[in-house]
């Protein structure tokens, strides 16, 4: 397993992981009454959108930490500036790992790496009686992509036989800089041969829609079972470089928790 697979999937983590707590404060205890921390391990299958790659399934450790204002998930973090009243802004920082590397297929033989990098931005979270709304835009501090992404998600709990059922839905704005650096092809990238059929291809602006689902079954004392499955659908933009293969990109995630 490469490190980039590895923490790339530690990062979906924290999203499910907190996607399942701000499901749980609209009918328990709210953020501001104390912190929480997350701590488990559990397993992730994950597609691969590049030509040639397949599905990995990754072992992964989770932790979360949930304060009044301060947050980690995973490898990612924040600050609530503003937290009064169910409404929550504040700056966030992650990193991206939409990248590659040449030798993960042969069919990216040829290919320059695509580096990860780390995004910031501002974040924006609003509880109500009728779900969560979640706004967040960041850009590419280390001027890798040099793109941006917003992305704006709808997140509401439903109880059932014994079970937290968290469905989310959302949509991913991406910019041009952000799509051509990871899906882009350049022209002393473009290859025909025997084996490899690679035109040179430049994208644009491009929004993808997703769905979540997480479903976590409190066990014995603080442990928690959790599973969660993400399909995302990519845009044409997306979809119709020569080194995609799939229209889609899906994560199954099973795992344990233990909570404080």
């Amino acid at each position: 397993m490469t490190m980039r697979g590895m923490v790339g999937a530690f990062v979906m983590v924290g999203f499910w992981v907190v996607t399942g707590w701000c499901g749980e404060v609209q009918t328990e205890a709210g953020p501001e009454d104390k912190a929480s921390i997350y701590v488990g391990g559990g397993a992730i299958i994950s597609s691969q959108p590049y030509v040639g790659t397949d599905a990995r399934v990754y072992p992964i450790p989770m932790f979360a930490y949930e304060g009044k204002r301060l947050y980690f998930r995973g490898i990612m973090g924040g600050y609530w500036l503003y937290n009064v009243d169910g409404f929550s802004v504040g700056p966030v920082l992650r990193p991206r790992f939409e990248g590659y590397e040449e030798d993960d297929s042969h069919e990216l033989e040829g290919m320059d790496d695509r580096d990860w990098s780390i995004d910031g931005g501002l974040g924006l979270a609003w509880l109500t009686d009728v779900g969560l709304f979640g706004v967040t835009f960041v850009t590419d501090l280390l001027g890798r992509h040099k793109g941006q992404e917003l992305d704006l998600s709808y997140t509401i709990l439903f109880k059932w036989a014994g079970f937290d059922l968290v469905p989310s839905v959302g949509l991913r704005w991406k910019s041009k800089n952000l799509i051509d650096y990871y899906y882009g092809v350049e022209d002393d990238e473009v290859r025909f041969d025997e084996t490899i059929s690679r035109g040179s291809y430049e994208g644009d602006d491009a929004i993808d829609p997703y769905l979540r689902m997480v479903v976590r079954r409190k066990l014995a004392g603080r442990w928690s079972l959790l599973g969660a499955v993400q399909y995302e659908w990519f845009d044409s933009e997306i979809k119709d470089s020569p080194i995609v293969d799939d229209g889609y990109e899906t994560s199954f995630l099973l795992g344990v928790m233990y909570a404080w």
